[in-house]
């Protein structure tokens, strides 16, 4: 992280990732940006937006999983363990 990281103006941390949307996004993150302007649900909830929002992304994801067998509830502790 540099100091000279522009500071997202909806949740004072820097933004590191994507910098060079820093002004498309309204000088925010792009989560930030998303649930600013773009998610019309519950901040933790999927929105309308089915192609972009994350939440979307991670129910796919856990649907394509359980599909060939696993379950996400067991692989992404084990995943996190592993990455420490």
């Amino acid at each position: 992280m540099s100091s000279l990281s522009p500071i997202c103006v909806r949740c004072n941390k820097p933004v590191i990732l994507n910098v060079e949307f820093y002004e498309t996004f309204e000088r925010m993150h792009w989560l930030c940006f998303h649930l600013e302007y773009e998610h019309d649900a519950d901040p933790d909830e999927p929105c309308n937006d089915i192609s972009s929002c994350p939440w979307h992304r991670i129910k796919c994801l856990g649907d394509e999983l359980r599909k060939l067998g696993r379950d996400p509830d067991e692989l992404i502790p084990n995943t996190l363990r592993e990455r420490v």
